[in-house]
């Protein structure tokens, strides 16, 4: 069935918000002590700030339990944990295709299931990404629809509104219908966002590719060359929408918090290092080792699982890491490196035939 466009005038969208607010806790984005979040919207305080992405994904403050605070330094707010029913405006799609990627992950855990079958996700396009964005080479882009409930294109004195799921039909529909005067800035907007995004990787037998390198980079010190920088700071992991490891091991997090008070952040919840060093006192893995798993988990072992990557793409890791460790030029070493391995052991197998 085609989805019918609609259009909300600018002026119209607290009084559009306003109306989901009577069946749910509205969140919308709101700039406070220097992060881009999500603030509780009421009309007297609707302040939409400009802004690329929220510094922390949606994922982490309101689907994962309230043992992340530990592992995060960022302003958390209690009304992101209350129970019932929240609708998140403004989410980027980055963000939203996510939580397409954690509903088949985690798919069994009842908590997150709950969570998510009570919250509205209201996306808005992403007219201007960032030059680390590379979410067009991950089954997304700037202006995908997957994982929207209700999805709205920002064209200037107005947004086209699009029903995508049948959740928020009863606001859509009260709408006014769009028409050629709104279809077409609709079309070039997203087209000069999606050209504007610089970055491009091959994803294509990326996971081969990974298997095949992985023990040669071991042997030839690669894997420590790469992450010969990383700190262990865990801002990576931390900012990451993908990232889960709380939902499998949320009892041995338990355990870190109370043996470690506030120090528990240095625990990274991704890379655990509780499962790499001796328990909870042994030896901290070194960068590269955790660097190896990241990559590992993310674009080999997931990668298989769900079919694609386990990354959208949003560029968080690279704008977040102190050391500027930059993902998208390692998978690309690991993509090449990768073909001339192939390359290798093919022409092996040719002269021993």
């Amino acid at each position: 069935m085609p989805i019918t466009l609609k259009s909300l005038p600018k002026n119209s969208l607290e009084g559009f918000l306003q109306k989901i607010a009577g069946n749910y806790s509205v969140f919308a984005p709101s700039r406070r002590n220097g992060f881009v979040s999500f603030n509780e919207f009421n009309k007297n305080n609707f302040l939409k700030p400009a802004y690329s992405n929220f510094d922390i994904p949606p994922a982490k403050g309101f689907f994962f339990p309230p043992i992340m605070k530990n592992y995060i330094d960022y302003p958390f707010e209690e009304s992101w944990l209350k129970p019932g029913k929240k609708a998140l405006y403004g989410v980027r799609p980055c963000d939203a295709h996510s939580l397409v990627l954690l509903d088949k992950a985690i798919k069994d855990n009842d908590a997150y299931k709950e969570k998510r079958d009570n919250t509205l996700i209201i996306v808005e396009g992403c007219n201007m990404p960032l030059t680390t964005c590379f979410c067009t080479s991950v089954s997304s882009g700037p202006f995908s629809n997957s994982g929207a409930d209700i999805f709205m294109t920002d064209i200037g004195d107005c947004y086209v509104v699009e029903d995508i799921s049948g959740r928020g039909t009863e606001y859509v529909r009260q709408l006014n219908d769009a028409d050629s005067d709104h279809l077409l800035p609709k079309e070039e907007t997203a087209a000069k966002s999606v050209g504007a995004i610089e970055q491009r990787i091959n994803f294509e037998g990326m996971s081969e590719k990974l298997e095949l390198v992985d023990k040669l980079f071991e042997t030839n010190d690669t894997w420590q060359r790469l992450g010969d920088h990383c700190t262990n700071c865990t801002r990576c992991t931390s900012v990451c929408p993908t990232c889960h490891c709380c939902f499998v091991v949320e009892d041995v997090f338990e355990i870190v918090c109370d043996h470690f008070g506030k120090g528990a952040k240095d625990f990274d919840p991704c890379m655990l290092n509780i499962f790499l060093s001796e328990g909870l006192t042994g030896d901290k893995p070194k960068g590269h080792k955790r660097l190896q798993r990241r990559l590992m988990d993310k674009f080999c072992r997931t990668m298989k699982i769900v079919g694609q990557p386990f990354c959208v793409g949003c560029g968080r890791c690279i704008t977040n890491c102190a050391e500027n460790i930059d993902i998208t030029e390692i998978l690309k070493i690991v993509f090449n490196m990768g073909n001339k391995t192939a390359r290798d052991i093919g022409m092996h197998n040719d002269m021993h035939r």
